[in-house]
């Protein structure tokens, strides 16, 4: 993988109130869980670190879910790590950058309560125990405004020591940081993507049906990178494997759902058979609600294919109806996790980057 280059986004405030997970605006009960939230987490790593005798350090952040099935491809993907001969030297931790999904999470909603927390306490965590190696490795799609927060500040904060209670001889010359991108962090990237989930899906493109990917993308103000490009990258490159493929997004200009369906008009006949998939690292609120319309009725891709005459169908509920939502992450799936796997391994290491 090419070295992803460092472009310097100014996301502190983001970064704060995603560190601060109290939306309670009295300093003292921000600083109070803050040390709460602090402690909890160093007592995890000091345990990990003690049991293992690990010198390296290996964290996962997504952006997180509230969703029963999203956590368990969130543990999924941690297992596969862990058990992968390639990291066996890592002790592996996991973390959510969205603070909404952290404070849903511990109110149990759609999921039983459990406590997440965002980077910087982790980062924090594993330098007050001395690890010699750190990797962080991003499970976003494309290099966005959560890969950017994620590279661009809470990394860099770690670095400048923002807390102030880390050894600067130990941050300077004692730790090495890498970080590896998200899954189509480079264009190269995008074709290993239609490659892989062409291997999963080419089934629902026979005969003249459809598969249709919904990713998330960022509303055109917070398209920082130009990540957005890789979902139109995408649907050239798997067009190439089979025009019956699109790729739309539920926030970037100029590729939502009714840009999508101009594209199909004129090259998908009514009745055609359309399947659904989240172009995400798990099937969430967006799977669920915006693709598959369990809870919002009426505002959603599915229902919105039907209304054209399409077959597009889903009943949860019974086994053996005929099913064209499938409620999976890209992360549920071993060669998407490879690709995400190999960036991890041939992480940029981050200081090296800076000192150039």
């Amino acid at each position: 993988m090419k070295k992803f280059k460092f472009l310097f986004v100014a996301l502190a405030a983001m970064t704060l109130s995603a560190g601060f997970v109290s939306c309670d605006d009295d300093d003292e009960v921000q600083q109070g869980n803050f040390e709460k939230y602090l402690s909890s987490v160093e007592s995890q790593v000091k345990a990990k670190k003690a049991k293992s005798g690990n010198k390296k350090a290996l964290l996962l952040v997504a952006f997180g879910s509230t969703w029963e099935n999203a956590h368990k491809t969130f543990k999924g993907i941690v297992s596969d790590y862990e058990s992968d001969n390639a990291f066996k030297d890592y002790d592996v931790y996991f973390s959510f950058t969205s603070a909404i999904c952290i404070n849903k999470s511990r109110e149990g909603e759609h999921y039983a309560s459990q406590d997440f927390y965002a980077p910087n306490f982790w980062l924090e965590a594993i330098g007050r125990q001395k690890y010699e190696e750190v990797r962080v490795q991003s499970l976003h799609v494309i290099p966005g405004e959560e890969y950017l927060r994620l590279r661009d500040t809470y990394i860099k904060d770690f670095k400048n020591n923002v807390y102030g209670d880390l050894d600067n001889d130990y941050l300077e010359e004692g730790v090495r940081v890498f970080i590896g991108g998200p899954l189509m962090a480079e264009e190269e990237d995008v074709e290993a993507v239609a490659q892989a989930l062409n291997a999963n899906f080419s089934q629902y493109v026979q005969a003249g049906n459809v598969m249709a990917f919904l990713g998330h993308g960022n509303p055109e103000g917070y398209n920082y990178g130009n990540g957005n490009i890789r979902y139109t990258q995408l649907e050239t490159q798997l067009q190439a494997i089979n025009s019956n493929y699109y790729v739309a997004t539920v926030d970037m200009e100029d590729n939502l759902l009714d840009d999508l369906w101009s594209r199909m008009q004129g090259n998908v006949a009514t009745g055609t058979t359309v399947t659904l998939h989240a172009l995400m690292c798990i099937a969430g609120d967006h799977a669920h609600n915006d693709m598959s319309g369990i809870e919002n009725e009426d505002d959603s891709w599915r229902e919105f294919f039907q209304s054209q005459g399409l077959i597009c169908e889903y009943d949860g509920n019974d086994a053996n109806a005929s099913n064209n939502c499938i409620l999976k992450g890209l992360g549920d799936y071993a060669n998407i996790r490879a690709i995400w796997k190999q960036h991890t391994k041939d992480a940029v290491e981050m200081f090296a980057e800076e000192e150039e």
